[in-house]
C-alpha cells in the first residue's frame, strides 16, 4: 500500500527565504562516529521515543559513539508533534553531533510567520490543515478547527520549538553519503542545490538513474514497500510511520555500511526495536517509478 503526500502550491512555498533560517551545511567532522539517520516522524512520538532508546542501548551494548541525524517531518499529521519536537530537541542537546534536517513540513509554520500578506497567511494556513497542520497546532494547545494564524503560532509553539525549526540543517554530508529531507536535484552540485528542492523533490530525484557523487540518505516520499529502499544512487528510508506504525533508521558506520532498524508498533501503547530488512532495487524494477 502507497500514502500519498500533499504538495504546497508554488505561489505559497516560493515567496520568499525563510526569515531568520541557516542556509549553511553541515560536514561530517569525527570520521569514527557513527551516524542514526531517522525517517520522517509526523507526530509519532511514540514510535521516536522507542527508536532513540532503542540506538541508545545499541550504542553502550557495541560501545560505539555515536549521533542522530533526523531527516525532517518531525510535525503534521500525527497526534504527538509537540513531544516529537521536545525528543529532538533533547537529543540535539544530550547527543553530540546531532542534527535536525529541515524538512518541508517543517517549514511550514516558519512560512506562515514571515508571510506579510494577510491573504497568503490565510491560502497557507489552509493548506497546512490539509497536511496535517490541525493535529500539530492541537497538540500545542489550539482547539482543533480554531484558525490557525501567526498569532496562534507564536503563542502556542514555544521559542525553543521554532528556534529549532530555524537553526534546523538543509543537507548533512558524510564521507560516503548525503543525507537530506526530500532528494537533490539532478545534475546539481551539492553545494548549489535550492532548498525548494532539498524538501520537495520527487519525480525528478527519483526517477534518476545518475550518481549523486555519494550515496544519498532521504525520506519524504513513503516507499511503495513499506521498507527501507536501497537503489544504486539512494535509499529511501521513510516508511510511512503516521500511517503503517513503522518508523524507520538507517545505521550508517564509518566504514559505510548501512544497516536498518526500525520501530513497530505492536499494539498501541507497545512498540518494538529491532533490525529491519531493506528492499533492493533499480530503476528499471517494476513499481520502482514514482
Amino acid at each position: 500500500m502507497r500514502f500519498g503526500a500533499g504538495r504546497c502550491p508554488e505561489n505559497l512555498v516560493r515567496l520568499h527565504p525563510i526569515a531568520g533560517v541557516k542556509t549553511e551545511v553541515s560536514m561530517t567532522e569525527d570520521g569514527s562516529l557513527h551516524t542514526f539517520a531517522i525517517g520522517d516522524v509526523h507526530g509519532r512520538a511514540d514510535l521516536l521515543g522507542e527508536m532513540l532508546t532503542g540506538i541508545a542501548g545499541k550504542a553502550r551494548q557495541e560501545g560505539i559513539s555515536h549521533r542522530i541525524v533526523f531527516l525532517g517531518d518531525i510535525m503534521d499529521r500525527g497526534p504527538e508533534s509537540r513531544a516529537a519536537m521536545d525528543l529532538v530537541i533533547r537529543t540535539l542537546r544530550e547527543v553530540p553531533g546531532s542534527k535536525l534536517i529541515r524538512g518541508n513540513h517543517d517549514a511550514i509554520p516558519l512560512r506562515l510567520l514571515g508571510e506579510p500578506d494577510p491573504a497568503t497567511q490565510v491560502s497557507l494556513a489552509a493548506h497546512w490543515m490539509d497536511l496535517g497542520g490541525g493535529e500539530t497546532m492541537l497538540s500545542y494547545g489550539l482547539p482543533m478547527g480554531a484558525a490557525i494564524t501567526p498569532a496562534e503560532i507564536r503563542r502556542r509553539m514555544n521559542e525553543e520549538h521554532l528556534a529549532c525549526l530555524r537553526d534546523a540543517e538543509r543537507y548533512v554530508e558524510l564521507d560516503r553519503h548525503i543525507l537530506v529531507h526530500a532528494g537533490l536535484k539532478p545534475g546539481i552540485p551539492l553545494n548549489e542545490q535550492d532548498s525548494h528542492s532539498l524538501m520537495w523533490i520527487r519525480g525528478e530525484f527519483l526517477n534518476s538513474p545518475e550518481s549523486f557523487g555519494k550515496m544519498v540518505v532521504h525520506g519524504h516520499t513513503i516507499t511503495a514497500s513499506e521498507h527501507v529502499e536501497i537503489f544504486p544512487n539512494r535509499i529511501a528510508i521513510d516508511t510511512g510511520a503516521f500511517a503503517t506504525n513503522t518508523l524507520s533508521a538507517l545505521h550508517i558506520k564509518p566504514s559505510g555500511d548501512v544497516a536498518v532498524l526500525q520501530v513497530s508498533e505492536i499494539h498501541p501503547g507497545s512498540c518494538r526495536f529491532g533490525e529491519g530488512k531493506p528492499v533492493y532495487l533499480t530503476h528499471g524494477d517494476p513499481g520502482a517509478v514514482y
